[in-house]
């Protein structure tokens, strides 16, 4: 039976079996920041795409290399090896219309649930991050549309700095810089490239996918596609920042300090339902006009 979430290997001279996991999803912890570090270093253009397969293998098998002298035939034999094997990494990713490669991100438990910089832990984000403010998220927007536009890693720091606190240390947007700055010199790469690539996922989740939220599948991604009318303004707007200043004015959870605080899933819940009960109204007004020109003709 095919194994759904790890490649089995076979190694005949070894006489044993080990396994390789098909995609982020089904990596471990350690598993899950080695693949983080060689996507980091793949993506910034320090190794190719054929090296990253390779050290993967490598780590991801545990193998190492002997210290036995080996002679040219047994040297093309084992590098031929190792790259058909490596090959079982192009499952991690898929292909994009344009032939580019695109990371599988179907993350939904974080794989770094805290982090270390000093004596205490720094908690992050439970799964789905249910334990967040909706402030937190409109700031890890702009951090991570800065990074996809620049490639600066500063904003990786930034963006980790968001949303790993001291625990029960509520979010104050005014530390995020010095929370940076200590994270950067105290937490590897691994683990802050590992954290965009669950927040990646999570975002992509709501913007494109379906949720269940009491046994009915919600389509959050509406809240992301644009207003209900024909109107397309050619002036860039806030994006979620203008959402929460639009809450803010009406008063429905209180001022723009309160929405920023609320719970990041009582606000999405209460935009979908805001949204629902525009587009019914809309589409109640349309088949009324419906009606009324039938009748008149």
């Amino acid at each position: 039976m095919a194994n759904k979430t790890h490649h089995e290997i076979e190694l005949l001279r070894a006489g044993v079996t080990k396994y390789m996991p098909r995609e982020l999803a089904f990596c471990n912890e350690e598993e899950f920041l080695v693949m983080s570090g060689l996507l980091l270093r793949w993506q910034l253009g320090e190794i190719e795409y054929e090296d990253l397969r390779v050290q993967a293998v490598y780590s991801f098998l545990d193998f190492k290399f002997g210290k036995r002298r080996i002679n040219d035939l047994e040297q093309m034999a084992m590098h031929s090896n190792i790259y058909e094997i490596s090959r079982c990494i192009d499952t991690f990713f898929t292909k994009t219309p344009e032939n580019d490669l695109q990371i599988k991100l179907n993350l939904i438990n974080n794989p770094i649930l805290n982090i270390k910089p000093f004596i205490k832990e720094w908690m992050g984000p439970e799964a789905r991050f249910v334990n967040t403010t909706f402030g937190q998220y409109i700031d890890a927007l702009n951090i991570f549309h800065l990074y996809h536009r620049t490639s600066d890693v500063k904003y990786l720091y930034l963006l980790m700095a968001t949303y790993y606190l001291p625990k029960n240390r509520p979010y104050n947007p005014d530390k995020t810089e010095k929370r940076a700055s200590l994270i950067k010199a105290l937490i590897s790469k691994e683990h802050v490239h590992g954290f965009f690539l669950y927040f990646s996922s999570f975002h992509n989740d709501i913007t494109t996918s379906r949720m269940s939220w009491e046994g009915n599948l919600i389509d959050f991604s509406m809240l992301f596609s644009g207003s209900n009318d024909d109107f397309k303004s050619e002036i860039p707007g806030l994006g979620m920042k203008s959402i929460a200043y639009t809450l803010a004015e009406s008063n429905i959870i209180g001022n723009l300090n309160d929405v920023r605080k609320e719970k990041l899933w009582e606000v999405l819940l209460l935009l979908y339902d805001l949204r629902k009960k525009d587009m019914d109204n809309l589409a109640r007004q349309k088949e009324a006009e419906n009606k009324s020109n039938s009748t008149n003709s």
